[in-house]
């Protein structure tokens, strides 16, 4: 179980980001779950049961890149996320693999999202 009830991130390219995040989380079992319009600006929101991940319009400002890390099912999903994340547009920050500096079990990888924010799938398991 989460220890978050939810994330938000803001930005100036919602439009961009909402796109990459519905092809990158898709292997991940994360689809969007609303998208609605606001006067202050859209916000979209995604999740496996229920909205767990926010975007949102952040009109006026640029907000500071931030980490995520999303909890994958196994290694097939954190190569499968990595993989659609850059066919989304994002940019490579670290091919799946074993990260060994934070456990023997730590698979990871990393992708630039279209706002600068790292984004990360990870299982900490074995298959």
């Amino acid at each position: 179980m989460s220890i978050f009830d939810h994330v938000s991130l803001k930005t100036t390219r919602l439009s961009d980001m909402q796109r990459f995040y519905e092809a990158a989380l898709a292997p991940l079992g994360i689809g969007k779950k609303f998208f609605v319009d606001r006067p202050e600006g859209g916000v979209a929101g995604f999740g496996r049961d229920r909205v767990e991940f926010f975007i949102g319009d952040a009109r006026g400002m640029e907000p500071t890149p931030v980490h995520v890390a999303f909890r994958a099912n196994d290694r097939k999903e954190v190569m499968a996320f990595h993989e659609a994340a850059i066919g989304a547009g994002g940019t490579d920050n670290g091919a799946p693999g074993i990260r060994s500096q934070y456990h023997d079990a730590y698979y990871a990888a990393f992708v630039i999202d279209p706002a600068g924010n790292n984004v990360e799938a990870v299982f900490q398991g074995s298959d």
